[in-house]
């Protein structure tokens, strides 16, 4: 009996664990089945054939293995096959997932499935309506350390639907969470489709607020009350609600997709009362994650799973069009309560754009708040803010859209032939659309020098004159230097310009007019 009374503890010692979700992005097996989407049927035109489909799996296969969770739910998983086949190939990298289930019952195109390093006794599948186009949410009970924990794995309606479809995932969620017994240990991973602030975020969006404000991650799982997000004390005074662990970052952090530049965070951790009870299996507080590994990122957009531009023909590079996020769990939290730390908050000092032509180069990244994007060619794109100074933004051109204001972290700044660029930065998130971009040109008005240095990098706005010997004289006594893109463009001395949109640039230390298109001037 003494024997059997050390033995004991050592098999029960504590145990953190980390746990991840990750929306794949399409993971489709060779195998025909007629419901795949029309790219990824094999040997399809795009060319999703063997090649592609090893390289999509040794692809993921790495993200996951450099995660490294011991239990993590996926989304966008074909079939079992596809899931096995991932499996194999992060087990090659050198981790290995003993346990696997997939939600399969029901014949939808992608289905949500879960790897595992400890057992999984059983699952279930909660279904959400019997027409094929709602995927199940797969239920998997794990035995951690003797102690069972319910892993729900979700994968809702995407916003190409609106929010009454989303609704459905959080009905039959629910209702199954009100069938477990109190202080049952669960956790709530995957691809929501929805905002930790989706209740704000879908407002007057006619498109997805078809429920008059309601939304089924915040209004039905309970993840605001009263007005206001859910806290950890709030769950520890009503069991009914759900604690969302975005709110553990700071705001900047707060994403794992992007769409059209703009942060968005889908996937979600949601977590019960029973997760901070102090008894059975607990959440770290202040674990939760997002996982950057810097080559999940292509410059400020996510590396995704790529095709080529304008053939849509798959290459065979990039990841996922998501970010993995995760979390940390323990079976005795007086051992790891130190283990995490809160989050610092992430600031970048906020500067005008005039304050970057006085800097030689940048010690550290700064903030461009509201930079409106006024201008674009093939090479880059002029950024300004209101009352503040134009600057070009070397090829980024991109990952920006005429007509919309940016947030800008820039990362170094430097003089092409005298005139001042961005060169590097680390993100561009998009914050709304110019309502009249007309206020950001400069407008010439008599008396104007465009020769001085303050004008460089400006988007002239309707200016007329004389050519002569390569410039352009106007207001009988001033001059500036213009410029074409193509030689052809050849004009006679004494041709009367008028020009209705260019930029200045310097070039060794004089101000041009540099004319990109040739609709932009008329001769005469």
């Amino acid at each position: 009996m003494k024997l059997l009374f050390l033995i004991i503890p050592i098999l029960l010692q504590a145990l953190t664990f980390k746990v991840a979700s990750y929306n794949v992005e399409n993971l489709f097996d060779m195998n025909y089945s007629g419901k795949e989407y029309r790219e990824y049927a094999p040997n399809s035109p795009q060319g999703w054939n063997k090649y592609t489909y090893q390289k999509k799996l040794s692809n993921i296969s790495k993200v996951i293995y450099d995660l490294k969770a011991d239990i993590i739910g996926l989304q966008e998983i074909e079939s079992k096959k596809a899931l096995l086949d991932l499996k194999s190939a992060i087990k090659k990298r050198g981790l290995n997932y003993q346990y696997f289930a997939i939600a399969d019952k029901k014949d939808s195109t992608v289905k949500t499935a879960i790897l595992s390093k400890y057992k999984i006794i059983r699952t279930k599948e909660i279904r959400v309506s019997y027409k094929k186009s709602y995927r199940n949410i797969l239920e998997a009970h794990i035995n951690i350390n003797n102690k069972e924990l319910i892993v729900f794995v979700n994968h809702w309606k995407s916003k190409s639907a609106p929010e009454s479809e989303r609704i459905k995932y959080a009905i039959a969620l629910e209702k199954r969470l009100r069938e477990l017994k109190k202080g049952t240990e669960y956790i709530i991973i995957g691809d929501f489709n929805s905002n930790y602030n989706e209740n704000i975020t879908f407002l007057h969006k006619r498109r997805l607020d078809n429920t008059r404000g309601k939304t089924g991650i915040n209004n039905i799982l309970k993840t605001f009350a009263n007005g206001k997000p859910v806290q950890i004390d709030d769950i520890k005074k009503d069991c009914r609600l759900l604690y969302n662990l975005w709110y553990e970052l700071p705001y900047t952090e707060r994403f794992s997709y992007l769409y059209q530049g703009k942060k968005n965070t889908i996937d979600n951790i949601l977590l019960p009362c029973s997760m901070f009870d102090k008894k059975g299996i607990e959440y770290i507080k202040n674990s939760f994650r997002v996982f950057k590994a810097p080559y999940l990122f292509n410059r400020s957009s996510i590396n995704r799973w790529e095709k080529r531009f304008g053939y849509g023909v798959f290459t065979g590079r990039g990841y996922s069009d998501h970010l993995p996020i995760f979390a940390y769990f323990t079976t005795n939290l007086k051992e790891t309560k130190h283990l995490f730390k809160k989050v610092k908050k992430k600031i970048y000092q906020e500067i005008d754009i005039k304050d970057l032509y006085s800097l030689k180069y940048i010690t550290k990244p700064v903030l461009l708040r509201n930079a409106a994007v006024i201008y674009k060619n093939k090479s880059g794109a002029v950024i300004k803010k209101l009352n503040d100074r134009a600057i070009y933004l070397f090829h980024f051109n991109r990952l920006l859209k005429k007509g919309f204001l940016y947030n800008i972290v820039v990362k170094n700044i430097k003089r092409y032939k005298g005139n001042l660029e961005i060169y590097s930065i680390i993100s561009a998130f998009r914050e709304g659309k110019i309502k009249n971009i007309k206020r950001y040109y400069l407008n010439y008005q008599k008396g104007m020098d465009l020769s001085k240095p303050k004008y460089q990098n400006e988007v002239l706005y309707k200016i007329s004159g004389i050519y002569r010997n390569h410039y352009l004289c106007y207001d009988k006594d001033k001059k500036i230097r213009i410029f074409f893109r193509l030689k052809k463009w050849y004009l006679q001395n004494g041709t009367f310009i008028n020009l209705k949109f260019a930029r200045i640039i310097n070039y060794n230390n004089e101000n041009e007019i540099f004319i990109e298109r040739k609709k932009d001037i008329k001769f005469d």
